[in-house]
């Protein structure tokens, strides 16, 4: 069996040029859509990054300072207690009893009467 080139020609009518022109217009519309996607997917990773750096920075930024408080938390503590200190010592200097007895052990100093012994002192090995 033989097979014989069939001739296709094409119908020019009006019909046939509209569809034409409608797939055009379609396809320019999808490539029109894709680009617009493509813009707003771009712009929408910007502004999810910059969310997300903004956030990450924040958050390290509270770290710092929780941090910094626990530090002056501590220094707090510290300062109180050497103020209680600094209290019972302003206390004891108020009382005649610890100032002699202050004198007497750095300024070998005595009393009317008393005799003061400096003991050598003693190496322990």
């Amino acid at each position: 069996m033989i097979q014989r080139p069939k001739k296709i020609t094409e119908i020019h009518s009006g019909y046939v040029q509209e569809q034409e022109l409608q797939q055009k217009v379609l396809a320019k519309r999808k490539r029109g859509l894709y680009r617009r996607l493509t813009v707003f997917l771009t712009v929408f990773s910007f502004l999810a990054f910059f969310v997300v750096s903004t956030i990450a920075s924040q958050l390290s930024t509270i770290d710092e300072q929780k941090q910094e408080e626990k530090e002056l938390q501590q220094e707090l503590k510290t300062v109180r207690k050497e103020k209680e200190q600094l209290k019972d010592e302003v206390n004891k200097l108020n009382d005649v009893e610890y100032i002699g007895e202050i004198l007497r052990r750095d300024f070998f100093m005595s009393k009317p009467g008393e005799t003061i012994f400096k003991l050598p002192e003693s190496k322990s090995d």
